[in-house]
């Protein structure tokens, strides 16, 4: 390795969410407008629609199951830096209890230019979320009567509601209530994250892949790294071909390793968690799978104005 160029971009950024049950990818990286607003129409293209599915503990009786969905563009864009605007939908479910979380989020950012290879943005996300869950497929203790369970029995439970909906915002110190009961007090914490994704040219046909994510919430924390290489089969106008292996590391959880493809305007990524936490007793170690599928839109520049010389 002779040289080492930067090809993508480093980007650190805190932002504080409003969410209950936080959504969680392991390709954060192909989750862009969920990781952070900044990256809102940071691309090489003008518009970017990208999908995410994950399964989650398929091994257990308490299946997770998150899909997103998100839609960004180009809004403006100038010698100096590019406005950016998108959409964002989450949708998560788990476990008997159907608990849920939707979230539709509006984002932008500004990116100003500072070099030919650097680049700084600052984004900022509003919008709404509904947390639900289904007490009917739930089970309490005062449906036993000390020898069976009696399903039609009164299950001694009230809630006052079992949805409720709040503000969720990027760089928002709100602490939203995300209890079921009104005798309850369940403030959510304010979430601190950090991302960084970044790729380094080994030569004219392959990269080194760097990434890394950081989560605080309150007292709980998630740490992600990873380590990737990949591939250029083709340079071809519209028809790059690119083949990149990587595995994360989640501490403390999951060892991940992930398969990417890359051809023109069409990028595909499938990882699967290898669960490695107290809960592999349960699990046997499978963890979870994932898809992620983003497709870029490139609009046709205008050729320069000439003016044709007369020939009389």
């Amino acid at each position: 390795m002779n040289k080492i160029y930067t090809i993508f971009f480093v980007l650190l950024f805190f932002s504080f969410e409003g969410k209950g049950q936080d959504v969680h990818y392991a390709q954060f990286h192909n989750a862009p407008l969920y990781q952070s607003p900044a990256m809102t129409g940071v691309m090489p293209a003008d518009y970017r629609i990208s999908g995410i599915y994950r399964s989650q503990w398929e091994s257990v009786p308490v299946q997770y199951r998150t899909f997103g969905a998100g839609f960004d563009m180009k809004i403006l864009e100038s010698k100096n830096g590019v406005l950016g605007g998108g959409l964002q939908l989450n949708r998560d479910k788990a476990g008997d209890s159907e608990l849920s979380l939707t979230s539709l989020m509006l984002s932008v950012a500004y990116t100003i230019k500072l070099g030919k290879k650097s680049l700084a943005t600052l984004g900022a996300n509003i919008g709404g979320a509904q947390r639900s869950f289904n007490p009917n497929n739930l089970t309490f203790d005062s449906q036993f009567n000390g020898d069976i369970y009696v399903p039609n029995s009164s299950t001694g439970e009230t809630f006052s509601n079992t949805n409720y909906t709040y503000l969720d915002a990027g760089v928002d110190l709100n602490q939203p209530e995300q209890a079921f009961r009104e005798e309850n007090n369940s403030k959510l914490s304010a979430r601190i994250s950090a991302y960084f994704n970044s790729s380094f040219q080994m030569n004219g046909k392959s990269d080194i892949l760097l990434r890394a994510l950081m989560h605080q919430q309150n007292t709980y924390q998630e740490y992600d790294v990873g380590l990737g290489w990949r591939y250029h089969l083709s340079f071809k106008k519209s028809k790059e071909t690119s083949l990149a292996l990587s595995a994360h590391y989640r501490l403390g959880d999951a060892i991940i390793p992930m398969l990417e493809i890359e051809y023109g305007s069409w990028k595909a990524g499938l990882s699967y968690d290898i669960n490695t936490s107290a809960f592999d007793r349960a699990t046997d170690n499978r963890g979870g799978a994932e898809l992620a599928i983003i497709y870029t839109i490139t609009k046709v520049k205008p050729l320069p104005e000439y003016k044709a010389c007369p020939i009389f």
